[in-house]
């Protein structure tokens, strides 16, 4: 699937959830047996590690939800 990053469906970044939405549901698999390890996403807060906690992957929504150690400000950039 293809990360989409213009638009409504842009990255959001609320509180300590980075929600990334795609164009398709191509591999994303709901089953948890199948959710991809926390290490397997690095976030960047102002060129700082933001450690992910926990991966949600929503196949219906097309949406892969990243917890984070740290909650992000609105002044804050997120790579």
């Amino acid at each position: 699937p293809q990360l989409i990053i213009t638009g409504d469906s842009r990255p959001k970044v609320t509180g300590d959830q980075l929600v990334l939405s795609f164009s398709d549901t191509g591999n994303l698999d709901a089953d948890a047996s199948h959710k991809p390890a926390s290490g397997a996403f690095t976030v960047m807060v102002n060129g700082v590690a933001n450690a992910v906690t926990n991966v949600t992957v929503d196949s219906q929504a097309k949406t892969v939800t990243l917890t984070l150690t740290t909650a992000v400000t609105s002044d804050q950039s997120v790579t």
